[in-house]
C-alpha cells in the first residue's frame, strides 16, 4: 500500500512529465491559453486578456456665444479613443488642430466628432469661423 506521501511524490512527479510533454508540439496543451494543474490537481484558470483604453467623451454646449460643459484642459492618455459631441446654437465648424479634424455643426444641430490619441501633446479645438476655443485637449 502507498502512503499518502508517495501519492503526492508519484503525481507531483506525473503533472511534471506532462508538463513537460504538454509543452512539445501544438497539441491541445500548448498555447498561451491552456489551463495548468497544480500540484493538488486543482486548475489555475488563464491569466486575463489585456484591456484596452477606455473610450472618452467630451460633451460641449454653444450658447449665445458662450461653451459650457468639458471646457478649459482635458487630459487623455495617448491611445484613447476620443468622442467631442458639441450642441450648437449657431452654425459654424468644430475644428480639433494638431489631429486635423474638422466637422460642420448647423444652428441648433448636435455633431460628434470621433478620433483616436495617436499624438502626446496640447491641442486647441475651436469654433473655426467664430474663433471661440472651447477647450484644450491634453494628450499624455
Amino acid at each position: 500500500m502507498i502512503g499518502t506521501a508517495s501519492r503526492t511524490a508519484v503525481l507531483v512527479a506525473a503533472l511534471a512529465v506532462l508538463g513537460v510533454l504538454g509543452g512539445c508540439g501544438r497539441g491541445p496543451g500548448a498555447g498561451p491559453n491552456r489551463v495548468a494543474a497544480a500540484a493538488d490537481g486543482a486548475l489555475a484558470a488563464p491569466a486575463p486578456a489585456p484591456v484596452g483604453p477606455t473610450s472618452h467623451t467630451i460633451s460641449i454646449t454653444i450658447r449665445g456665444g458662450q461653451a459650457t460643459g468639458d471646457t478649459g484642459r482635458v487630459t487623455v492618455p495617448l491611445g484613447t479613443p476620443v468622442t467631442l459631441a458639441v450642441t450648437s446654437d449657431v452654425a459654424d465648424a468644430i475644428y480639433v488642430h494638431g489631429y486635423d479634424r474638422k466637422a460642420k455643426i448647423p444652428a441648433g444641430g448636435t455633431i460628434s466628432v470621433s478620433f483616436t490619441t495617436n499624438a502626446s501633446g496640447v491641442f486647441d479645438v475651436e469654433l473655426e469661423e467664430s474663433k471661440l476655443q472651447l477647450l484644450q485637449l491634453h494628450v499624455t
